[in-house]
């Protein structure tokens, strides 16, 4: 009979100790989820921001600003070559598909934050490669070979996030947790078998409702992922003294709880805190815009309106070719602003000419567009528009300055602010002559079309016009 209920002892024990280490685990992979989950955000936000765009590549990932070939250690998406391009030691790298080639995203190990103090692996894998971890031994190794308890989730660009505690913490966690218990249960037995076996049943009721009040806390957690023990009805001292030390436990867990909702609202105040960073930098670009629209303006007194007058007409056209793209909508209409920014370059005797220029003079106008560029690529985030300031004077056929593009390797963007550039000027009074009217104006800019401008871009042009002028019929130009 005494070997019979040891065995019963026995099997109840290890239930009661498997409960506890599958009551632990879950609080440990929920707390990871947690902090998986906010790692993740706080990666999508780094890469969302535009301010950490190091370059602008061409569709052969050539960078000529630094006159360089990438296409051996970087490709579309997330990239796992380490070593750092535009910064020094290692970085994250991302390589981002625009209509016209490739953004290239780089960020410092050093701004990827993980909470401190903490003995949590956090990894973030590319492919078969791990390019990032709080434990630099890491970094580089195949992630299959790494043994953790651990959840895995991905960033919307790609990279994939392991938060994870090794297998020895885990087992030893496991053990320090399920250690109280087991020397609980042997001191119970001892005295259960040998002294107080006539209260046997009791006891076995007893158990039966901690039991059922740990079925309870484990139903909370994983419906509520709330951590709450309820006290139930037990007739033993010993058994009380487990039920409490039960208690300890759970609110130690609860414990665990709030400090990692403590460590999410800290991801949240960072994630505010680099909104706001962007806000003001996206303010500070806005008045740089205004500084610069205003130096040429007084530089050169007709490019001022003229450019204003520009930027109604392109943002008219783009509504017209179905251009929605907020972002895209923004640098056509900056574009449009300062498409002459490099003016501010040239001459005033020049640019304020009564006659036509002579060759030597008109290579230096054309040096403008070049100029504009490099102003407006010092500006962050910038190189659309700095696309559009360069292209501007492009021609369909090949034909432009400075770059000779041919077709549709002139971006929308800059077709549509050059037919709206070209209107202005020709219907606005310049040093050498007199302002064309309406009518005169069209039928040049027809005249263009298959060698300055294609065809889609004229059509659209003309139903633009028609929004703000009625005085010509235009059916007979279609």
């Amino acid at each position: 009979m005494k070997k019979l209920k040891s065995y019963h002892f026995i099997i109840l024990l290890l239930i009661l100790v498997s409960i506890q280490i599958l009551f632990f685990n879950l609080i440990v992979r929920n707390d990871l989820r947690v902090s998986g989950g906010a790692f993740t955000s706080f990666l999508n936000n780094l890469f969302d921001y535009d301010n950490f765009v190091v370059a602008k590549l061409d569709n052969k990932f050539n960078d000529f600003q630094l006159n360089q070939n990438f296409s051996d250690i970087l490709k579309e998406g997330p990239n796992d070559y380490i070593q750092g391009i535009y910064y020094p030691g290692k970085t994250l790298k991302y390589v981002k598909k625009v209509s016209d080639g490739y953004l290239l995203y780089e960020i410092p190990e050093d701004l990827v934050k993980t909470p401190k103090n903490t003995d949590k692996i956090y990894l973030i894998v590319v492919g078969e490669e791990v390019v990032f971890s709080n434990n630099n031994l890491l970094i580089g190794n195949n992630p299959s070979k790494i043994k953790l308890f651990s959840v895995i989730s991905e960033t919307k660009h790609g990279f994939k996030v392991v938060v994870g505690y090794t297998i020895g913490s885990i087992v030893l966690y496991d053990f320090l947790i399920s250690l109280p218990l087991v020397l609980l249960f042997a001191f119970f037995y001892y005295f259960t078998f040998y002294y107080y076996s006539s209260k046997y049943k009791k006891i076995t009721n007893s158990i039966s409702n901690l039991v059922e009040s740990l079925e309870k806390t484990n139903e909370l957690i994983n419906k509520k992922r709330i951590v709450e023990y309820y006290n139930c009805e037990i007739n033993s001292p010993e058994l009380k003294l487990l039920q409490k030390e039960l208690q300890k436990m759970v609110h130690n867990f609860s414990d665990i709880l709030e400090k990692q909702k403590i460590i999410s609202k800290e991801y949240e105040k960072t994630l505010e805190e680099l909104e706001i960073t962007h806000e003001i930098l996206l303010n500070r670009n806005i008045q740089l815009i205004s500084a610069l629209a205003e130096a040429v303006e007084i530089k050169d007194s007709v490019t001022g309106n003229h450019s204003k007058k520009v930027v109604e007409l392109s943002l008219e056209i783009a509504k017209i070719l179905g251009i929605n793209d907020e972002d895209e909508i923004e640098t056509i209409k900056y574009g449009a602003i300062l498409h002459d920014i490099g003016k501010i370059g040239i001459p005033e005797a020049i640019l304020n000419k009564p006659s036509k220029l002579t060759p030597e003079e008109f290579e230096i106008m054309k040096k403008h567009t070049i100029f504009g560029e490099k102003i407006i690529k010092s500006i962050p985030g910038w190189d659309l528009v700095a696309d559009i300031v360069r292209h501007h004077h492009e021609n369909y056929d090949g034909s432009g300055y400075p770059d000779g593009l041919l077709g549709e390797e002139i971006s929308l963007r800059t077709q549509v602010v050059s037919i709206a550039d070209v209107f202005t000027a020709l219907t606005e009074d310049r040093p050498y002559r007199k302002a064309l009217s309406v009518d005169e104006a069209l039928k040049i800019i027809k005249g263009m079309v298959g060698t300055k401008f294609s065809k889609r871009i004229f059509e659209a042009f003309l139903k633009a016009l028609d929004r703000h002028l009625n005085a010509v019929d235009k059916n007979e130009l279609l």
